[in-house]
């Protein structure tokens, strides 16, 4: 019986092998396993829960948050965006879609508020669209620094113009002192792939770069399903299971040089009335444990800042 399952892990790992080279991961259904079994999840209610974030500081803040929401989303920064659609714009400038309608009108009244000095992006493309869209309409021209091992033309050719520095590697392969550049007040952007563990690039940010963020930085992460830490649509589309955060929130747990300013999807969960009054066009889905039970916005923007 051993000597046949030594044989059978060594045609499913052949077998793994294979199927990568073909585009497709064949796994056994195993708990030892990444892979939840959906089935199961279906079926049970224990896991359905927020995590305890008593000790990520701002986490429970909500009012804190809503004021910080408040201090970017302006009267000012509200009527531009009223007179255009940043979010569709962005793509099209892209050339591909991507972010989010709320997370763009978040990131464009950040920018326009805030002014950062310099901006370091991992993944990017809409999002480099909005910084840009922001920054010229607060008449400002921010240092734009862009990490992405497949840039988009309209990134190739942002950087021919020199609007941006681009860097077309992967984070794991990119010197750390690139966020010495950043000061009080700057922002490091990250939405990349979401996954951890070998050549996961989210292990190496949070472990190794969030650390060396300057004092008053601001960080930005995206799809981050704070207070849940799984995917609102798990059942609906069951391909991707990112850990993403969960590792946030460990890392931010007990830390205390750095607080949470704006969760969008904490204040989707706690202070939907927030998001509505700083963007109008905020049509929140309707939740269940986390889950989405009907069509309708679930912004999932983090903004965090060093203490």
């Amino acid at each position: 019986m051993k000597k046949l399952k030594i044989i059978a892990k060594r045609l499913l790992a052949k077998g793994f092998i294979a199927g990568q080279s073909l585009g497709v991961d064949i796994l056994p259904r195993h708990f030892y396993s990444e892979v939840p079994f959906i089935s199961r999840l279906k079926k049970t209610q224990s896991w359905r829960k927020p995590l305890c974030l008593d000790e990520v500081l701002g986490a429970n803040d909500f009012e804190g948050q809503a004021e910080f929401l408040n201090s970017i989303a302006t009267e000012r920064a509200k009527e531009l965006l009223k007179q255009r659609d940043v979010h569709k714009e962005a793509c099209d400038r892209n050339g591909a879609v991507g972010f989010g309608p709320i997370e763009s009108n978040c990131l464009y009244a950040f920018v326009f508020t805030k002014r950062p000095a310099t901006i370091v992006q991992v993944g990017c493309g809409v999002s480099t669209a909005l910084c840009e869209m922001a920054a010229n309409d607060a008449g400002f021209s921010p240092r734009i620094i862009c990490i992405d091992p497949f840039p988009t033309d309209f990134l190739v050719r942002a950087a021919r113009e020199n609007r941006i520095e681009l860097i077309s590697q992967p984070v794991e392969d990119t010197d750390i002192s690139v966020l010495s550049k950043l000061q009080t007040g700057d922002l490091f952007f990250v939405d990349s792939t979401h996954t951890l563990g070998p050549a996961g690039e989210v292990t190496r940010i949070t472990l190794e770069m969030l650390p060396q963020v300057p004092q008053g930085v601001f960080v930005h992460f995206h799809d981050i399903w704070l207070p849940y830490d799984y995917s609102p649509i798990i059942f609906e589309q069951p391909l991707f299971f990112w850990h993403e955060t969960a590792l946030l929130a460990a890392y931010l747990s007990g830390n205390n040089r750095w607080r949470v300013q704006l969760s969008l999807s904490m204040l989707h969960h706690g202070r939907p009335e927030s998001l509505s009054h700083a963007f109008p066009i905020y049509k929140p889905a309707s939740m269940n444990q986390g889950i989405k039970t009907s069509e309708g916005h679930f912004p999932s923007s983090i903004y965090l800042q060093t203490q």
